[in-house]
């Protein structure tokens, strides 16, 4: 038995103290990728090999193109008890599919390289979205993949007290090259947190010009730009391409979401419209001069 959905943010109580750190972040080395995968390879396992043999803590990838055998994934959905504000829709199973957008964290939980995906594709002549179960991922044919390999930090999923979900947190890692300069920075974001007005402000401390972002979370609703908001307030959403971001003109960032009732948004965010439920992992990263 799930519980109701909110209706209004004031609805939205997470179950234990809030974090007094809103938008925890380290920063870090992101060096450029295009890791190779083979046809039949599991997704997981050849990213966390290839990572390890070029000395990297973690990535931040965009799958974008990728073509996956048949995997299990989950959508947003309403609590099944009565702490959590949110939890997943029982698993689904897709026959196989290319992923037009997708967004793969790479980082650790108990000791082992675990990834965190979002992606969006098409299935059955519908738009899909969802939450993917990286221990199913097979790739069907070659891919080429593109993102960055990050040292100096990377997430690491721990229990969250705040929200009662082990999450991936922003966890500070042994540099590849001890002289290595930093470019670019991790974070999460906790509850409420607006996600517009959070990167501007983590972009800000990279004391950089030019910005790009990547990454994915849940929101609790979203105002867009030019398009119809997402009502929902159980959500998970992805940073499409194309976020980027000035201190002159601000950070840019269209997403693409699922609420729980599967209803698919997409549009640029409006500042100060976006608050987060229950985290987003970002990298941020200064744009090649």
């Amino acid at each position: 038995m799930r519980r109701p959905a909110p209706l209004v943010l004031s609805d939205i109580v997470h179950p234990g103290p809030a974090a007094p750190d809103r938008t925890p972040y380290a920063t870090c080395r992101a060096d450029a990728v295009a890791p190779e995968i083979s046809a039949g390879s599991a997704l997981l396992e050849t990213l966390g090999a290839f990572a390890d043999a070029n000395g990297f803590e973690g990535a931040v990838l965009d799958l974008a193109g990728l073509a996956l055998s048949p995997f299990d994934y989950v959508m947003p959905d309403r609590a099944v008890d009565d702490r959590h504000v949110a939890w997943y829709s029982d698993t689904h199973a897709s026959p196989g599919a290319v992923l037009n957008e997708a967004v793969a964290v790479l980082g650790w939980r108990d000791g082992k390289r675990f990834a965190h995906i979002h992606a969006f594709w098409r299935q059955n002549g519908e738009d899909r979205l969802g939450h993917l179960l990286p221990d199913t991922l097979v790739a069907a044919a070659p891919a080429r993949l593109s993102g960055f390999g990050l040292s100096g930090a990377t997430f690491e999923a721990a229990p969250d007290p705040e929200t009662e979900f082990t999450l991936f947190r922003v966890h500070p890692a042994p540099e590849r090259d001890a002289k290595a300069q930093h470019n670019a920075l991790i974070a999460t974001l906790a509850p409420f947190a607006d996600l517009h007005d959070s990167v501007e402000a983590l972009a800000g401390k990279l004391g950089t010009g030019s910005y790009e972002i990547m990454g994915l979370g849940s929101l609790a609703g979203a105002g867009f730009v030019d398009d119809p908001p997402m009502t929902g307030l159980i959500s998970e959403i992805l940073l499409s391409p194309g976020a980027v971001g000035t201190p002159a003109t601000g950070a840019r960032l269209p997403i693409r979401s699922v609420d729980y009732t599967g209803t698919l948004s997409q549009g640029v965010i409006l500042p100060g419209q976006a608050p987060t439920l229950v985290t987003c992992e970002l990298l941020i990263t200064t744009s090649p001069q």
